[in-house]
């Protein structure tokens, strides 16, 4: 009778110790693909580091909505000079590299309304084309064909954030435009 007992015994200890060792086979297999792929990590310090200047082009603008701000200024060119202005924090003026935007599209529509459907929410948005060239080595770096931008804003008080007049959101909406491609295109992270 002890013999079955002592076996059964001896196979639970054996399928311990093989679900262990499988285990510890897994975790040393995980511990070598992330020693050998560097998990992934790529330093952007060397990033485009041959490119010391860029040139912006003048901003296109196709949609007649967004071509002036309501005090009459050319949206082109405050476009222009807060990507000049945020890109020099990196690169001067210069033709190592060139950066093209049209502004497609220009989208502002009511995204959330009151008990007595007026709006309380806005949501504006800008359909941007980008290409963004390497002419040192004569290259495109990036390209989009259909990046959007939004940008939602409040026209009343007591719903989370302060409301914004159109104006004001329209400045907001190019500062966080020109953020995003800042970080994507000369950060790279």
């Amino acid at each position: 009778m002890k013999l079955p007992l002592l076996f059964s015994s001896n196979v639970r200890n054996f399928v311990r110790f093989a679900a262990t060792l499988r285990n510890a086979i897994s975790i040393g297999g995980l511990i070598l693909i992330f020693v050998v792929s560097g998990c992934g990590y790529v330093s952007t310090s060397d990033y485009l580091s041959h490119i010391k200047t860029i040139t912006i082009s003048q901003i296109e603008i196709q949609d007649p909505d967004f071509t002036f701000d309501s005090a009459g200024n050319a949206q082109d060119e405050a476009v222009r000079n807060a990507l000049i202005n945020r890109f020099n924090q990196k690169w001067r003026d210069g033709s190592d590299a060139r950066l093209d935007i049209i502004i497609l599209d220009y989208h502002l529509e009511p995204s959330r309304y009151d008990a007595n459907n007026r709006p309380e929410q806005f949501r504006m948005s800008l359909e941007i084309e980008y290409e963004f060239r390497d002419q040192k080595q004569n290259k495109i770096i990036d390209r989009r064909d259909n990046y959007v931008q939004i940008h939602e804003y409040f026209v009343v008080q007591g719903l989370g954030e302060p409301p914004e007049t159109r104006e004001e959101a329209q400045k907001r909406l190019v500062e966080e435009l020109v953020d995003d491609l800042y970080s994507t295109l000369a950060e790279q992270w």
